[in-house]
């Protein structure tokens, strides 16, 4: 016989009390109505308990609260219930107790029982709402911090590669290093893959409509693929239809990203034969016109019965067979085409080859074509000294990386602070050309450091200090924040050497002009 029935003698036999943990196992039962099991967990008898996941053990005892719940419909596999509910917290354990009101209710109370049970359910749809809203915060945190966590060593990597690629190798070396770079910048493209479902799902991601010669993003892939189609030795063939306009004005970039994806995807899967990429005009009305991207393989190919998920999230096929994995680029491609308003279809046969067609929708002007404006050069101004670097950054091997890209141009100094509040002090005894400025340094953090640099110092020379600031969170949030703080540039790591070098003596020279 179980201690508590002794303890519980008293009441009246229309009542039922159990025992719970704070992990919400049933460890005392005394089975009046319900035979719920022990060493079971109680949110399976009944979605009612869901609310004892409110409880949390480390709660004072002033905070513990006796709970009641009127008319609550409780049932299972044999019995049907409508009781009064009462949780009781206590230092180690929940009790629960069944007041049976069965017969009171169903003869007296029906319009109060439909209430009730209403208020119930909104509680619990509020509760489902906030877990799902924590649930969405704490996976784009998590995602924000992994882009960041990775992308800093991946700057290193690189930018290592790039600095080893200029030295004297021999032709094995050379391969290694290629190697190293290739896979380097896969990882980056799979980061980039998963910020932007990131986006695309929480409705963050931006279209922007922009004039652009179709021609040159066309030349651009077939550029970049023939390379590739060359290594593999097959066959890579872009017919473009010579009708279409040189300019349209839609989104460039998530144009390129979806064929990039698709084009991918059949480099990989294809090992002979031949890739075709090409593009015609469906229609065009007024100042409108839809294009069709077609892209054929002569690959492994797909059975027809798994066309259907190809477009999943961390799903891929090989041969017909469904493989979990890293495959984010076709759930992008499909997400970016619904975006644009476009339409995407499949068709495919195992071991004969994929056909992707794609139709978007563009908008054209009538005007006269005009050469597209080129990066604007800079050079850094004759000076009889070199000029000093303050480089604010807290990873050893990023601070190397930078010392050993800017150095060996042979116009640099380079100074290392490793946080914000050690940056403002080099700044107070050492005249600097520039700051580059990790936004995530500690003690003061690049934002606050900007800030302060702005706004507390008379001194024109160290208020107007050019500042770039540089992070792995490489989005359009992190970029404004820099402008908005008072930087004048942002450049994302893993960044290109080429870039940095730009940026650098861009923002010199315009001070140089000021």
């Amino acid at each position: 016989m179980m201690k508590h029935q002794s303890d519980h003698s008293q009441f009246n036999p229309q009542v039922q009390v159990i025992h719970v943990t704070y992990d919400n196992i049933i460890i005392e039962n005394d089975h009046t109505f319900f035979n719920w099991k022990e060493d079971t967990l109680i949110l399976d008898a009944h979605p009612f308990f869901e609310i004892l996941r409110e409880f949390e053990k480390n709660d004072s005892s002033s905070d513990k609260k006796v709970l009641n719940f009127p008319c609550i419909h409780i049932e299972d596999d044999k019995t049907e219930k409508i009781c009064d509910i009462t949780l009781t917290p206590e230092k180690d354990k929940i009790t629960i107790t069944l007041f049976d009101y069965t017969t009171k209710y169903k003869d007296l109370n029906q319009i109060a029982q439909q209430k009730n049970e209403s208020i119930l359910l909104a509680k619990e749809l509020e509760l489902k709402n906030k877990y799902l809203l924590e649930k969405e915060e704490f996976k784009n945190n998590f995602i924000a911090n992994i882009n960041h966590e990775i992308r800093t060593p991946l700057t290193s990597i690189l930018g290592f590669v790039e600095v080893l690629e200029k030295t004297k190798l021999t032709f094995e070396q050379e391969e290694l290093a290629r190697i190293i770079k290739r896979e380097s910048l896969h990882l980056n493209a799979l980061i980039d893959d998963m910020i932007d479902l990131s986006k695309i799902e929480s409705g963050k991601l931006k279209i922007v409509e922009e004039r652009f010669s179709i021609q040159n993003l066309i030349d651009g892939v077939h550029e970049s693929y023939s390379r590739i189609a060359k290594e593999k030795q097959i066959t890579f063939e872009t017919n473009v239809d010579s009708n279409i306009q040189e300019y349209l004005i839609g989104d460039r970039t998530r144009v390129y990203q979806i064929l990039n994806n698709i084009l991918s995807n059949a480099f990989k899967f294809t090992e002979e034969g031949k890739i075709t990429f090409s593009v015609i005009k469906n229609y065009q009305r007024t100042n409108k016109l839809s294009l069709n991207f077609k892209i054929e393989d002569t690959g492994i190919g797909i059975m027809e019965e798994n066309i259907p998920y190809l477009f999943d999230r961390f799903t891929r096929f090989d041969a017909g067979k469904r493989i979990s994995g890293t495959g984010l680029g076709l759930a992008i491609v499909k997400n970016l085409i619904d975006l644009l308003n476009g339409e995407i279809k499949v068709t495919s046969m195992p071991e004969k080859g994929t056909t992707f067609n794609i139709k978007l929708p563009f908008k054209f002007e009538i005007i006269k074509t005009t050469p597209e404006r080129k990066k604007k050069r800079y050079t850094l101004p004759k000076s009889a000294k070199k000029y000093r670097i303050l480089v604010v950054e807290d990873e050893e091997v990023t601070q190397y990386l930078i010392m050993k890209v800017l150095i060996s141009q042979g116009n640099f100094f380079v100074d290392i602070a490793i946080n914000g509040e050690e940056a403002i002090n080099y700044i107070e005894r050492r005249k600097y050309d520039l700051i580059l400025m990790d936004l995530t340094v500690s003690k003061i953090d690049g934002y606050q450091a900007t800030q302060m640099i702005r706004n507390n110092y008379g001194d024109k020379f160290i208020s107007a200090i050019p500042i770039i600031g540089f992070s792995g969170r490489s989005n359009d949030a992190a970029r404004d924040k820099c402008i908005r703080s008072g930087m004048d540039d942002f450049i994302a790591k893993p960044f290109e050497q080429e870039e940095l070098i730009y940026k650098i003596t861009k923002q010199i020279a315009k001070k140089a002009a000021d």
